[in-house]
């Protein structure tokens, strides 16, 4: 049992707060032999402004303290890596409101050239975008991740993974995994059967990368879990659903061209309504000048069908324009204007809610 004596009465950290937060100041306080190991620790955060509803009645302007990431990587010998992500978070659940998350930790053998086992807590690689990005937002292309994350992505897994990386001219790529459940936890799964993904991208040339997946899961119980960026059990169906995801992703990365396209279709299927289907459509073009500057726009587009049962149902539109200042190596600026369409039925009706909305994002990593 551990006992902290809680000086400020602002702070409120449980057993296992506390032994990540200990973990964190190790990682820190151990430089010397970290560096012996060959480990690097890394820290990565940002700080936003937003403006919300230009125009309407219930505008609202507001600072926000954003995630807190650290992370970790090991070379615990020739063949076998780690990589650890734990990110610092606000929570509105907890009493304290800030509340550490284990995002990734994972143990990597490169059994054979370019190809290798991992296992533990790792994203989940359908798309570009999950499979490139972490949780530092010093390295988003926009402000915010694509709308279907907050919805139909299986953001994290946990289980058995096989890799392989840059293989021949083409520099192949593909991705096979077993893992638990979206409805799981990081400790359980009840079903028996685990999820299965299956994905494979090429990078013909620098800075593009072109790739396809394929995500099933059966869920003999539809309830929220701990793998999903949307909260599985939202729409108060419990029965079983049967979910698969397809993804495409398009990215080309330049010297002053940039285009991201993440296309994303998802077929559930149930016994109460039968199959609903969603989709899902994020495109990010951009061009860079003076090395330093970039100027870019932003499509996010996401239709939920009525029949749809593993979460809320929700359409979303938006349009919007920014500017990213990368003033120093590790810190970016960015605002965005952005104008918002959501609601329960589909787009472009007129009683769907529109905001016209401005953000600004400083974001650094040292």
């Amino acid at each position: 049992m551990i006992y902290f004596k809680r000086s400020n009465p602002f702070i409120h950290l449980n057993n296992i707060d506390f032994a990540i937060v200990g973990l964190i100041f190790l990682m820190f306080s151990s430089g010397i032999s970290a560096q012996q190991r060959n480990t690097q620790l890394k820290v990565y955060g940002h700080f936003q402004y937003a403006f919300d509803d230009l125009r309407g009645e219930n505008s609202d302007s507001y600072f926000t303290l954003g995630e807190q990431d650290f992370f970790v990587t090991s070379n615990l010998s020739d063949r076998i890596s780690f990589l650890g992500e734990t990110v610092v978070r606000y929570d509105n659940s907890t009493s304290s409101k800030f509340s550490p998350s284990i995002e990734r930790a994972q143990l990597k053998f490169d059994y054979y050239k370019n190809h290798s086992f991992i296992v533990g807590k790792m994203h989940t690689p359908v798309n570009y975008w999950n499979d490139v990005y972490h949780h530092g937002r010093l390295f988003y292309p926009t402000i915010d991740r694509p709308s279907s994350f907050s919805y139909l992505i299986p953001i994290h897994s946990l289980g058995f993974r096989m890799q392989g990386q840059n293989l021949g001219k083409l520099n192949f790529g593909y991705d096979l995994s077993a893992t638990n459940s979206i409805s799981s936890t990081d400790i359980f799964d009840s079903a028996l059967n685990k999820s299965v993904t299956a994905a494979v991208h090429i990078k013909p040339m620098e800075g593009m990368r072109v790739g396809a997946s394929y995500y099933n899961d059966y869920m003999s119980a539809n309830k929220p879990g701990a793998h999903a960026g949307h909260g599985s059990g939202n729409s108060g169906y419990t029965g079983a659903l049967n979910y698969e995801l397809t993804c495409f992703s398009f990215a080309y990365f330049g010297k002053h061209f940039e285009v991201l396209s993440e296309s994303v279709y998802n077929r559930n299927k149930t016994d109460s309504l039968g199959i609903s289907e969603n989709y899902s459509q994020f495109l990010y073009a951009g061009w860079r000048f003076k090395e330093k500057h970039v100027g870019y726009g932003v499509f996010d587009y996401m239709d939920m069908s009525e029949k749809e049962l593993h979460t809320t149902p929700i359409n979303v539109i938006k349009l919007g324009l920014g500017y990213k200042f990368d003033f120093l190596y590790n810190c970016t600026m960015k605002v965005q204007l952005e104008r918002l369409e959501s609601g329960d039925d589909h787009l472009f009706h007129n009683h769907n809610r529109i905001s016209y909305d401005i953000r600004f994002q400083l974001a650094y990593g040292f």
